[in-house]
This record gives structure tokens, C-alpha cells and sequence, in this order.
């Protein structure tokens, strides 16, 4: 999760430059490359969130069905 948050992060600043209304970036075409770049770590950063959003339901379920597990349930 906090590398999904570190890639949202760099992700919306990348969008940012390569918006066409700002001036930071050079060219339109060089812009159109940043911006695909962030579109691409804004996926990455989805996959993240999701692969752990993933691995805690996993650990919760499976706790919760574990007959040997003490703890409140």
C-alpha cells in the first residue's frame, strides 16, 4: 500500500507536467510521452492497491475460518 500510495504520488505529478496547459515539459509531443508514462505508473499504482487490499482479506478470511485461531472473531 505505501508503495501503491509512493506511485500515485510521482504518478499525478508526472500527469501534471504533462498536461498541454502547462509550461513545464518542452514540446507537445515529449508532453504526450510524459503523460502516457503517468498513465502507465497510475496502473502500476492500482495493482499495487490491489495486491495488498488482496493480501489482508486473504490473512483476515483465512484467520476467520481457522479452527485453531484464539482470538475474538
Amino acid at each position: 500500500m505505501i508503495a501503491a500510495v509512493s506511485l500515485g504520488f510521482f504518478g499525478s505529478i508526472f500527469a501534471l507536467v504533462g498536461m498541454k496547459c502547462t509550461k513545464v515539459g518542452g514540446s507537445d509531443q515529449s508532453k504526450a510521452k510524459i503523460a502516457c508514462l503517468a498513465g502507465m505508473i497510475f496502473i502500476l499504482s492500482g495493482l499495487c492497491s490491489m495486491t495488498g487490499c488482496s493480501l489482508y482479506a486473504n490473512r483476515i478470511t483465512s484467520e476467520f475460518f481457522d479452527p485453531a485461531f484464539i482470538a475474538q472473531k
